[in-house]
């Protein structure tokens, strides 16, 4: 696969990961710092050290492909696992991944609508929907990145029966990108779909994605739990009030459909009667309840044990460290992830207009809004700690 088209900082530190100057973990660290995507940074990554061994055979998996995993479910019956409770006490608001607003909300749809590609923890590309992840040896991806090839996989249907087929990829890109406002989809990715010239149904199971340009990036319009769903097109594309009815109960090809949402508190799934394994899913019934706080979900799980999985811990490690030991039923499991948490704090001017008018959105922190003050925040900047544990 040739090297990607970046530039700047981005492309010295791509040289020198290709060159062996820096380390693959130095690479991502400093792409991401550099305002890289943490997936794209992998797959720069993945890309580099693919173009210094082109001798081996297995060039194209180390270039961020994979096959579709297969061991770990045989003998498995659907729905024996039981009901699965996870603490998400960051509650979903809705369950439209392209409306999302925050995490909170992609975790609760992941279980109903799905992507045609998947993310590795490493971000190596596996397929999902399709049949192949397309690379330049495979033929289904050009090798000036102008234009990408899927090949659906055969029998998906939608949790109504519905079958998926291509116009409902080329409908998911029309229907985010909206540019007529026949939708009033108001989809978070618009940005990320306009990198689309067109998306061609090539057939039933065929679709053919151009670029506007060459794109680095193919992949991330139809890849991972945050830009890469699918939406079906006899739900959204006949009648465009059904988005509200979709925001709380989707329609998808995921091993679970929803049998209640009290937004901002519960979500309870059933099976997918039309799953297209039958053996998944695992459990009859996932429940996803919200509220609280980072230090109750983590006491109910680790040491309580009411349930089986609380995502995001955000408390001090010596407290989640007393709470885990060989007398509580849980287990305290630490991923570090390339994400960080923000605060925004608006500078702007009070007496300034837009349009001619002055916005009630338009307050200024209390003292943030002084240059003295933001000068002196930061000075007080540790930078010394942050060029030693990030660079």
């Amino acid at each position: 696969m040739s090297s990607p088209s970046t530039s700047g900082p981005i492309r010295g530190l791509f040289q020198s990961l290709k060159a062996g100057h820096i380390s693959r973990r130095q690479f991502i660290e400093r792409s991401t710092l550099a305002g890289v995507g943490a997936s794209a940074a992998v797959f720069l990554a993945n890309t580099a050290q693919a173009g210094a061994q082109e001798a081996s055979p297995d060039a194209s998996a180390a270039a961020g492909s994979a096959e579709r995993p297969s061991a770990g479910t045989e003998g498995q019956t659907r729905g024996e696992g039981g009901t699965l409770r996870i603490l998400q006490w960051q509650a979903p608001s809705l369950l439209s991944p392209l409306n999302a607003s925050g995490v909170k909300d992609y975790l609760a749809s992941v279980l109903v609508l799905e992507p045609l590609m998947h993310y590795l923890t490493d971000a190596t590309l596996i397929p999902n929907l399709v049949k192949e992840v397309p690379t330049v040896e495979n033929g289904l991806l050009a090798e000036d990145l102008t234009s990408v090839t899927y090949n659906l996989l055969e029998g998906v249907t939608w949790s109504d029966g519905t079958p998926f087929t291509a116009n409902d990829v080329r409908f998911t890109w029309e229907w985010t990108v909206d540019a007529e406002d026949t939708y009033a989809s108001n989809s978070v990715n618009q940005t990320v779909a306009e990198t689309i010239a067109d998306v061609e149904v090539v057939d039933d199971l065929t679709v053919t994605v151009r670029f506007n340009q060459p794109n680095p990036l193919w992949f991330e319009n139809h890849a991972g739990t945050s830009t890469g769903f699918v939406y079906p097109m006899h739900i959204l594309g006949e009648d465009p009030a059904a988005l509200d009815a979709f925001l709380l109960s989707p329609i998808g090809t995921g091993p679970y459909v929803v049998n209640s949402f009290t937004v901002n508190d519960q979500v309870i799934y059933g099976v997918n009667e039309n799953y297209r394994e039958a053996n998944k899913p695992f459990f009859s019934e996932v429940v996803i309840k919200g509220g609280g706080d980072a230090a109750s979900a983590a006491r109910a799980t680790i040491q309580t044990g009411e349930y089986d999985f609380a995502w995001n811990l955000q408390v001090e490690p010596d407290i989640l460290e007393g709470m885990a030991s060989d007398d509580n039923p849980g287990h305290l499991l630490v991923a570090l992830g390339t994400n960080v948490e923000r605060i925004d704090f608006n500078f702007s001017d009070p007496n300034a207009e837009v349009d001619g008018q002055r916005s009630e959105m338009n307050t200024p922190h209390p003292f943030f809004s002084d240059p003295v003050v933001r000068e002196a925040a930061f000075l007080a900047v540790d930078r010394e700690t942050i060029a030693n544990s990030f660079l």
